[in-house]
């Protein structure tokens, strides 16, 4: 794709101007590093798959990135401890993961009327975001280096048995959904429900769910979700972006020459750049293919997502209240983003 290709053009040109191009590593480097998603998922998981190859074309073949798919030797659950402990040496994730154990590492990896990819990358490369995620880690004892490092995309606001004209008729609802959305619907009068995503299209058959908030819509095609429910909602207001994070054990990270961590932050910001720039196509063709399949793709109205948005102050004032970092990131990514400048129309009016 051309946006992988412009990015891989620049990182090269990063790297060859700092001097390390092809060869000038001495010693290679292999760097266990299990992933969070399968890297047959699009969006979620084929990122790690570009990441890994850029860092050896970039190094000349002198890093090497060395996948474990979920489950071979680590589950998902363990990446971070295990990247603490050095037990691997890397991983790759979403902060999203770890928030039952650190509120603040939603804000990270997406969150209810969170930022989109863009204004991720401004508040991690124009702002603090960069050095509170490093301080948020470092906060919870956690020996880990950690490097933005792509984007999965947005979600879909979820799938739904029925139509939710009104924020009235989502009270008793059973909703597959967890952390901060859980309970932004629990707010609404949802009830929550715990279902792993292999059995969401058993839940829907057997009407043990009424809705499901899952991960994209491409992921979710990939899983056939559409055999079992005809209808979505949009926007995805409650994940308007997923951010996967490099993790990398702290010792292992300090180990590295200057080259070595180059070839690896560059890696990564231009795995950054290019999925910004690929995932919206990603989601939207998930979205037109869905609706061919029969598929309804509902646009939510101003009076529901008023009410999303009144329950997500509510549940993000209870986070804050509850845990300091929390407030103190949330707030100075809000401030960030109230400060950024927005571009004027362009005038209509003739030169003079």
């Amino acid at each position: 794709m051309r946006s992988t290709q412009a990015a891989i053009g620049l990182a090269a040109g990063l790297l060859l101007g700092l001097g390390a191009g092809p060869g000038a590593l001495a010693e290679p480097v292999r760097l266990a590093m299990p992933v969070v998603y399968g890297t047959h998922l699009p969006g979620l998981g084929e990122p790690a798959v570009r990441l890994a190859k850029l860092a050896r074309q970039l190094s000349g073949g002198a890093i090497e990135l060395d996948l474990k798919e979920p489950g071979d030797g680590t589950q998902p659950q363990e990446i971070l401890d295990k990247v603490s402990q050095g037990s691997v040496d890397a991983g790759f994730a979403t902060a999203s993961f770890w928030e039952a154990r650190i509120p603040a590492a939603a804000l990270f990896g997406g969150f209810p009327f969170g930022p989109d990819a863009k204004g991720y990358v401004d508040w991690f490369f124009a702002g603090n975001g960069r050095r509170l995620y490093q301080e948020m880690y470092d906060q919870a004892g956690l020996n880990v280096h950690v490097i933005p490092c792509a984007f999965g995309g947005a979600e879909a606001s979820g799938w739904f048995a029925k139509e939710i004209l009104k924020p009235d008729e989502l009270k008793g609802l059973r909703m597959r959904s967890f952390g901060l959305v859980g309970r932004v619907m629990t707010h609404l009068g949802a009830t929550t429900v715990l279902v792993p995503g292999g059995m969401l299209g058993y839940a829907f058959d057997k009407h043990q769910i009424d809705a499901a908030e899952f991960l994209t819509p491409a992921v979710d095609q990939r899983q056939r979700l559409q055999d079992h429910v005809k209808l979505i909602y949009i926007p995805g207001w409650h994940q308007p972006e997923t951010v996967l994070e490099l993790l990398i054990n702290h010792d292992r990270w300090n180990a590295l020459d200057d080259q070595q961590q180059t070839v690896l932050e560059t890696a990564c910001r231009a795995t950054l750049l290019a999925t910004l720039a690929e995932s919206p196509r990603l989601q939207a063709t998930a979205l037109e293919e869905l609706a061919k399949d029969g598929v309804r793709v509902e646009t939510w109205s101003d009076e529901m997502m008023k009410a999303f948005r009144r329950a997500w102050d509510e549940v993000a004032k209870e986070e804050g209240d509850r845990d300091e970092f929390f407030r103190t990131v949330l707030e100075d990514l809000e401030k960030f983003r109230a400060g950024q400048p927005r571009l004027a129309p362009p005038s209509t009016s003739s030169a003079p």
